[in-house]
Order: structure tokens, then sequence, then C-alpha cells
């Protein structure tokens, strides 16, 4: 990834329920973006965001010295 973007908003909005289905709009400084969302995604997503907001508890904490 060469170009980072700092995300500055993220929604997500139901398109339908049967299937499930939806919209993400990640919003940044330069652009907005829309994908399309489905069920199978929207459950990988939430795992990998999980593992990442809990990451810091399982780190080893570093005794830092005096």
């Amino acid at each position: 990834m060469r170009d980072i973007h700092r995300i500055t908003e993220v929604a997500v909005s139901t398109r339908s329920t049967e299937p499930l289905s939806g919209i993400v709009q990640i919003g940044t400084a330069a652009a907005t973006v829309q994908f399309e969302l489905n069920e199978e995604i929207a459950h990988d997503l939430c795992s990998r965001l999980d593992r990442f907001l809990t990451q810091r508890q399982n780190l080893p904490r570093v005794r830092h010295r005096r």
C-alpha cells in the first residue's frame, strides 16, 4: 500500500435484509468511496476489527527502565 489515507468517516446502510446486503461508505479528506457489503464480508470485517481492537490487550507488556 503506497498511498495510505486517513479514514475520516464510516457509514453503513442496509440495502436488503433477504439476502442481507448493504453499502459501506468510507470517507477521507480527498474522497468518499462506497463498497457493496454482504453478510459474509460483514462477519469477516467484524472479526478482523475485533482482533485489531483487542490486540493491545494481548501484547506482552514491556517494562521500561527508570
